[in-house]
């Protein structure tokens, strides 16, 4: 009976994604009228924004697990899981590299930020002559860590972890012989020039703390005619204050300066000051759609291509009180950095 309603569930599913009444529902605008107002706060522009329990769950549902991590159980249904993500990852990716004239197989690929090694591992499956799978894990602590003994502490752990992680999904992917995990800052690269085919990333350019750096670098890296490609999370999107920045008003994070910020969490989450102000300084940079394309082309790359994922619903929720002080802090954004919470850059090396 159950292998036979499997079919019928997927069936209404899949009409039910083509409903435009449905549709609707999952891009309709927050009521912010449902939510209970709990306060209000006035940032040192004059300008006050009423505060709504639980709206920073509604946009970054799950941000508990950033303030309070837990130690990875590096178990099978962990292990599916990071295989299922980074397949995924790939998976979307390989037709727009296809589009390009190009192909993973048979392409030395440098993946920035590889984290578990899932993707690194993906991109070796679909045919990659080599795989080489870059972390700095003294970003992930630092951004996040005050203390100078708590940071080495972390950091060792975070590599343990890793390690951990890769040594479990080794044998889940064919070809993960090809892939090698290196140690590197791409703001501060060490890895050999005029070496790789493709160098991408996923979530990564929006964490970097040199962003000019680490274009120039990428493009010194790639071999001629080779090209980049990134999918990233922007700072200006809804939910670009990831778990420790989302605030409890709409699109707080880009709205206030980092004065402001720090006296909201002093005031409101002091628990989470340190964490906090420490990810907002040091974890996220401040990046426009504009900056990326004026960078990308300092860097020397050529036929660059900026494709901003809007989403409706924010389109929707963007007033004019947001747009004007996130501009006041921020000049050179436009209402597009505000609605788009996937952006995929690509540019080539001629």
């Amino acid at each position: 009976m159950k292998q036979a309603l499997t079919p019928l569930i997927k069936f209404a599913i899949k009409q039910a994604k083509k409903s435009r009444f449905v549709q609707n529902l999952f891009e309709a605008p927050f009521e912010i009228d449902k939510y209970q107002k709990v306060g209000e706060f006035k940032d040192s522009f004059g300008n006050s924004s009423p505060l709504y329990k639980e709206l920073r769950s509604k946009i970054k549902p799950g941000w508990e697990n950033m303030l309070n991590p837990k130690k990875v159980d590096i178990n099978s249904d962990y292990l599916n899981n990071q295989y299922r993500l980074g397949t995924m990852a790939v998976n979307t990716m390989e037709p727009i590299i296809k589009s390009l004239g190009k192909s993973i197989e048979g392409s030395k690929i440098l993946e920035i930020g590889c984290h578990s090694g899932a993707t690194s591992y993906a991109l070796a499956e679909k045919g990659a002559k080599s795989v080489t799978g870059s972390e700095f894990t003294g970003y992930k602590v630092e951004s996040i860590e005050t203390s100078d003994e708590v940071f080495e502490n972390k950091l060792i752990e975070v590599n343990e972890d890793l390690k951990a992680i890769r040594k479990g999904l080794y044998p889940l992917f064919k070809n993960s012989d090809k892939v090698e995990f290196v140690e590197d800052d791409i703001c501060n690269s060490k890895l050999e020039k005029n070496s790789y085919d493709i160098i991408a990333s996923w979530e990564v350019l929006e964490h970097l703390h040199d962003t000019e750096k680490a274009f120039k670098a990428t493009y010194e890296l790639l071999n001629d005619n080779g090209f980049s490609i990134h999918l990233y999370n922007p700072f200006f999107c809804l939910n670009g204050g990831h778990s420790l920045c989302t605030l409890d008003f709409l699109w707080g994070h880009t709205r206030l300066s980092t004065e402001d910020f720090t006296r909201y969490v002093a005031e409101l989450r002091p628990l989470e000051k340190e964490r906090a102000v420490s990810f907002f300084t040091k974890g996220l940079n401040r990046m426009t759609l504009h900056d990326l394309k004026l960078q990308y082309e300092k860097a020397g790359f050529k036929s660059i291509s900026i494709l901003p994922f809007t989403k409706e619903q924010h389109v929707r929720m963007v007033d004019k009180d947001i747009l004007e002080q996130t501009q006041k802090l921020y000049p050179n954004l436009t209402f597009i950095d505000l609605v788009a919470p996937k952006v995929i850059v690509i540019g080539f090396k001629s």
